[in-house]
């Protein structure tokens, strides 16, 4: 199929599915209202938005393929309203949350302080079912430190009020089911891992200062190499630089390279792929020593990267200083010492992913330095 098609396909099967979701009569029954909506748009936009910008797991984010991954928003953010974003005052539960919520909207209204707080603050209260997910999902997708971790926990994340929506009544109908089954087929459809893609264009990005041409695609050869076998011995490494100087004489001649000039060759290009450009790692064990794959190549210079990424570490910070001055605290600040170590392991927590962020940030300009 090809790639336009592939796109137009996508955008009508997700405007399908947001069509067919609607058609549930949960969504015109009391049982929902759009109290809760702007947390649940904000939950559902950041869901996309790191899906597609940073995992890269629906195609490059450009021209048309961005409109259509743009368009999952719509479905996507039905598909979560209709399972975390009932409100808790119509669950009618006993729960001491939902208590300590229903005294606190009660003596709002009488004081007058409702009125003065703006609807989108408040939708945050109207479900702390969704509050809770929107948090969960920041922290899980920000302070995983591997990829298939992230993927992991914000699926787990999911089945949770999975499980809830299919266990208590109204359960979804069957327009809701047809709806869902359409979104999972746009996004089979749109589907394209391009993390080998960007990969690439970093390495290369980052062997645009080597003129001479051998030296290059020996470079690349390497770390092509590396990174499908998972580690390189110095045997190997020396091999594939023999090939890429096969028939290159010493100084530039005509002829064959000697052993050594092979040997000072490959020296000089593994150091500066481990030194220089940051492309290879050296480790040892008792099989002898590797080059192995680094533990992170910067991927993060498309800025939709960064606009997937920003939003929930602006979520977690601000819901880390929500806890912080709240009155109510894990243990109490009274107790001396004691009382505040959950403040701190909160705020921990919410700054833990910036400073990653400003660790690669400063490793990317270290190494910017050491190639000009």
């Amino acid at each position: 199929m090809e790639p336009l098609v592939r796109r137009l396909a996508a955008i009508l099967l997700f405007f399908a599915a947001a069509r067919l979701m609607t058609l549930d009569p949960w969504f015109s029954g009391e049982a929902f209202v759009w109290r809760q909506s702007s947390i649940v748009v904000l939950l559902g936009f950041l869901a996309v938005l790191t899906v597609a910008f940073e995992w890269h797991l629906l195609g490059v984010s450009r021209g048309f393929n961005l409109v259509a991954q743009l368009s999952l928003v719509f479905p996507f953010t039905l598909f979560l309203a209709r399972l975390i974003g009932r409100p808790w005052y119509e669950t009618k539960g006993n729960s001491a949350i939902a208590v300590a919520l229903e005294a606190a909207r009660r003596a709002g209204d009488v004081i007058g302080i409702t009125r003065l707080v703006p609807s989108w603050l408040s939708d945050a209260f109207s479900s702390p079912g969704t509050t809770f997910t929107l948090l969960a999902f920041c922290l899980v997708t920000t302070a995983c430190r591997s990829q298939g971790a992230r993927i992991g926990g914000a699926v787990a994340l999911l089945m949770i009020p999975l499980a809830v929506a299919f266990s208590q009544p109204p359960l979804p109908s069957g327009w809701f089911l047809a709806g869902t089954g359409v979104m999972v087929a746009g996004m089979v459809v749109l589907f394209s891992d391009v993390a080998r893609y960007y990969r690439d264009r970093a390495i290369l990005a980052r062997l645009t200062h080597v003129i001479d041409e051998s030296q290059r695609r020996a470079s690349l050869r390497l770390v092509k190499r590396a990174w499908e076998d998972g580690r390189l011995s110095e045997g190997t490494a020396e091999g594939i630089v023999r090939q890429v100087y096969a028939g290159v004489g010493g100084d530039g001649g005509p002829g064959e390279m000697h052993a050594e000039e092979i040997r000072d060759a490959a020296g000089t290009i593994i150091h500066d792929l481990v030194t220089t450009h940051g492309l290879l790692d050296v480790r040892h064990n008792t099989e002898g020593i590797f080059l192995v794959p680094p533990s992170q190549v910067e991927m993060g210079s498309d800025v939709l990267e960064k606009v997937a990424r920003f939003p929930r570490m602006v979520v977690v910070f601000l819901l880390a200083l929500v806890w912080v001055f709240m009155p109510f605290d894990l243990f109490p600040d009274a107790i001396p010492g004691l009382g505040a170590i959950d403040d701190v392991i909160v705020m921990s927590l919410a700054t833990l992913p910036l400073g990653d962020v400003l660790g690669q940030a400063a490793t990317a300009r270290r190494l910017r330095g050491r190639i000009g």
